[in-house]
């Protein structure tokens, strides 16, 4: 332990013992004399109680406020790094420290406590430093992730998906990373030094809407076996279950993860159908049986890294997703009436899918604090879909559809980014490009063959700097998208530039503007040159001639924390240019679903999220209100929709034990002219937590007596109203455990800052 002693004299004239003083200084390396950010900065009392605290930004610097005069121990730490403990005597005046120097340790430091939660705000991310309540209230990554309760995160209980407000991609990363949610449930608690959550991602990100990158250690000999199993008690039918094992040994580490994500539930459809024909109008009414919901989902990852200290780093990833779905969530058997007629309705569809991919990265640190990332992914995908639809009545009246579709694609990712500091900034530039083959076989009552050619370049430039006390990033990009199939073809460019500026006012209140100008291709099942039918009336249609879309964003962000209360403020705009939506048109006796660019899409988002702490951080309630609304142009509609709506949150820790209860009102979502009424959802969950093991229990949906949500479709020609539920989700019990067999030294792990997959099959469905 590095110990210094600063004694400070009584210099100045005598003031009050009640006077509150600044203590400032900034941390650096002592071996390379660069800042160290995001350092623990916590100052006690003689008898080594906590008085305040803060983590050290980007610069390395540090502000106590608000101290009394005294005598103290300032405690400064961080992870790879030696602790360090000044004495300060007779404190009556604001101290300047200057610079304190950190040794560096090549054995990670252990049992740091952080007793205040930081929450470090910058330009386009916040560094969260969990504290020692909420790790060791989590059995995993993601349980901590909800300890937390992150403004605008949302942690679906059912399947535990992880999205924003709206729907939008969560990206998840560990160590820079991209991985899945089953490697995020696989982490340590223990081991997540911080989480960095990436709410302004920009297009480095692709079209993410927030990036979780977690911080976490790697062992430097021996390993880790872990396990996570979820189970339903009053419902057998739904399973969560991930392994894990990792094993390091000098320079490398082997790591493998197994997830395993099953349902075999039911669920009853109601569909409400009008058609207006040329010459008559006809309702629908389709009353539905319980029907299975049947999945198996078989995630598997081996990995290999090698790190030569922080010179060179190698990681190559082997990859394995494999779906097998016989009963898909859109099967129904139902009766349907059609004013006096009466039919039976049967639509099934399985399908099964396998994805393997081998992920190359490689970074190495050059001089003058520069760096390059490289990374190459090449990926096959194989699938199979079926559908059989039968519609038939008492006098053999029969409308039978069956459908095959075999997919495969090939694909290429690669990207290269390099990475340059400076003493108040840094420049970032890369390219990214994605060259795939597909090829998909339509049998049953169509017989076709789909061959696509498909690529997108991406070059951007960002600068990130600050002006006194103004941070800002800067960006230009471009990108190109191309697709061929057979006569189409199309090529088209986006320039992408972005702006970011943050703004902090005595360390309480933090402003964010983010304006950017992006870009998204046509799926490519929306391209497809091929029409399936959906029942005797509809059909959909893929459409080869959709153009790429360009998106305009603002958004405008502010936050206010103290002690006992948090408020943060969220406001986004944002416009897509000739989107890509739906269309319905009458054609030959049928009504025909397809997509097509139209005139426009405007959003507004605005939420407040109000945290309060009533007792130190054993006691969380966040509430947070929100409203979405929603103006489409299309070519020959107007739709328009306002959702208002609310999600509270509570979280009760203490030692090792935590209860959470949340509800969330339904949240809606309008594009093109379909309004999608997400379901409702409350829970109540309690648990025990160990460092080696964790048991948990709890209720999803306690309150009603079916889990349900609502499509809307708002054409005029055929409008229709899908309302979908399951009794076996509501309520449901469950329970939840864990276990961690640890063993070896630990030491930092370095991590990658690129990952790329594809898991597009490019397939155009006809189910409803």
């Amino acid at each position: 332990m590095k110990k210094l002693s600063i004694i400070l004299g009584a210099l100045s004239m005598c003031i009050s013992l009640t006077a509150a003083n600044k203590i400032t200084g900034k941390v650096i390396d002592e071996s390379s004399n660069q800042s160290v950010e995001y350092a623990n900065v916590r100052l006690m009392a003689q008898d080594s109680t906590f008085i305040t605290g803060a983590a050290t930004d980007n610069g390395g610097n540090f502000l106590l406020k608000e101290v009394k005069d005294g005598d103290y121990i300032l405690y400064i730490s961080c992870i790879g790094y030696v602790d360090s403990y000044l004495s300060i005597r007779n404190l009556k005046e604001n101290l300047q420290l200057g610079e304190v120097s950190l040794s560096p340790n090549n054995i990670l430091l252990e049992g740091i406590t952080i007793t205040a939660s930081p929450i470090i705000k910058k330009t386009d991310r916040q560094i969260i430093l969990p504290t020692e309540v909420q790790t060791k209230a989590a059995s995993n990554g993601l349980t901590l992730l909800r300890n937390l309760q992150l403004a605008r995160i949302i942690i679906n209980p059912i399947d535990n998906s992880i999205k924003l407000p709206g729907g939008d991609h969560v990206q998840l990363r560990i160590n820079s990373v991209e991985v899945t949610q089953a490697e995020v449930t696989a982490i340590r608690p223990a081991d997540i030094i911080r989480i960095e959550y990436i709410d302004n991602p920009g297009a480095r990100y692709g079209n993410a809407g927030a990036v979780l990158n977690y911080i976490v250690k790697r062992k430097e000999s021996g390993g880790n076996i872990s396990a996570d199993l979820s189970n339903g008690v009053s419902d057998t039918g739904y399973g969560e279950h991930n392994l894990s094992a990792k094993y390091n040994f000098n320079k490398s580490a082997i790591i493998t993860t197994v997830y395993w994500g099953r349902r075999d539930l039911k669920w009853t459809r109601e569909n409400y159908e009008s058609f207006r024909f040329p010459e008559t109008y006809q309702e629908n009414k389709e009353i539905g049986e319980p029907t299975k919901i049947k999945y198996d989902d078989v995630n598997f990852n081996l990995n290999y890294s090698y790190q030569d200290n922080d010179k060179h780093f190698l990681n190559i990833a082997l990859r394995n997703k494999y779906t097998d779905t016989p009963n898909s969530m859109s099967d129904r058997i139902s009766t349907l009436h059609e004013g006096e007629t009466s039919y039976s309705i049967s639509d099934l569809t399985s399908s099964k899918m396998q994805i393997p991919s081998l992920d190359i990265y490689y970074q190495t640190n050059l001089k003058n604090k520069q760096t390059i990332y490289a990374d190459i992914v090449a990926s096959y995908l194989n699938s199979k879909n079926e559908r059989t639809f039968l519609q038939k009545n008492l006098s053999n009246e029969d409308t039978n559809i069956y459908s095959q579709t075999k997919g495969r694609k090939y694909s290429v990712i690669g990207e290269g980014i390099y990475e340059k500091q400076f003493n108040k900034g840094k420049f970032t530039g890369g390219i990214k490009h994605t060259q795939a083959y597909l090829q998909n076989r339509y049998s049953g009552n169509i017989d076709n063959k789909i061959t696509m050619n498909t690529a997108e370049t991406y070059l951007f430039a960002e600068y990130e700097s600050q002006i006194k006390g103004l941070n800002y990033t800067v960006g230009i990009g471009g990108m190109r998208t191309y697709n061929s199939q057979d006569n189409h073809s199309s090529e088209e460019y986006i320039f992408k530039p972005t702006l970011s500026l943050s703004y902090s006012i005595h360390g309480k209140w933090f402003f964010r503007y983010n304006g950017y100008v992006s870009g998204y291709a046509p799926s490519l099942s929306d391209l497809n040159d091929i029409s399936q039918a959906m029942d005797k009336y509809q059909i959909r249609k893929g459409n080869p001639a959709l153009k790429s879309v360009t998106f305009y964003a603002n958004t405008l962000s502010a936050s206010w924390q103290s002690k006992y209360i948090s408020l943060d403020l969220f406001g986004r705009y944002s416009y897509d240019d000739k989107p890509i939506m739906e269309n319905t048109y009458y054609e030959d006796g049928h009504f025909i679903r397809t997509t097509e660019n139209h005139k426009g899409f405007h959003r507004i988002n605005l939420e407040t999220a109000i945290q309060i702490r009533p007792y130190k951080e054993y006691i969380s309630i966040k509430i947070t209100p929100f409203l979405n609304r929603f103006i489409g142009y299309g070519n020959t509609y107007t739709h328009t929709h306002t959702n208002v709506g609310l999600r509270g949150n509570l979280m009760a820790m203490y030692k090792n034990w935590v209860l959470m209860a949340e509800m969330n009102t339904s949240n809606h979502t309008l594009w093109g002219e379909t309004l999608t009424k997400e379901e409702k959802l409350h829970t109540i969950m309690a648990g025990y937590n160990t460092e080696k093991w964790s048991i948990s229990a709890g209720v999803l949906n306690p309150f009603t007596k079916k889990y349900e949500h609502e499509r809307e479709n708002l054409s005029k020609l055929a409008p229709y109203r899908q309302l979908a539920y399951s009794k076996n989700l509501s309520p449901m019990f469950m329970v939840n455990v864990s276990f961690n067999l640890d063993f070896g030294k630990k030491q930092n792990n370095q991590g990658r800052r690129i990952n790329n997959k594809d898991v597009d099959t490019g397939i155009l469905s006809g189910s409803k």
